[in-house]
């Protein structure tokens, strides 16, 4: 079974992908802040994260992948944000491997059931 660490600050949308996801046959840990993820990440050994971006700061989520990137570069991030409708930006994000070096980047609002399959995909399940 695939482990999925669920980083958000939002408890209901961590609770309403964390049943989702599970629904599916993965075992969800979650994290409500990059602090505390920081510390779960080495505890659970996730197969995946889904990271959002705006948690303690605006881009606590930025920081959080650069990070996890480092320490384990081959481990896939799943990056959701709203950040472009709260700031009204008129720009979009990509991965990139040293700003952004997360797998792929979805906005939010996000279907729990499309966000299953995106990441039963990475995963190859």
């Amino acid at each position: 079974m695939a482990k999925v660490l669920l980083i958000d600050d939002d408890v209901d949308f961590v609770e309403m992908n964390k049943a989702v996801l599970t629904s599916k046959g993965f075992e969800v840990s979650e994290a409500y802040s990059a602090a505390e993820a920081r510390g779960k990440i080495e505890d659970v050994k996730p197969d995946l994260i889904i990271l959002d971006v705006m948690m303690e700061t605006s881009l606590a989520g930025f920081d959080l992948a650069r990070e996890i990137s480092a320490l384990h570069p081959q481990l896939p991030i799943i990056m959701l944000t709203g950040i472009r409708e709260a700031k009204d930006l008129k720009f979009g994000f990509e991965p990139d491997e040293t700003w952004l070096p997360v797998t792929t980047f979805l906005e939010k609002p996000v279907n729990p059931s499309d966000l299953a399959e995106r990441v039963k995909e990475i995963l190859g399940n």
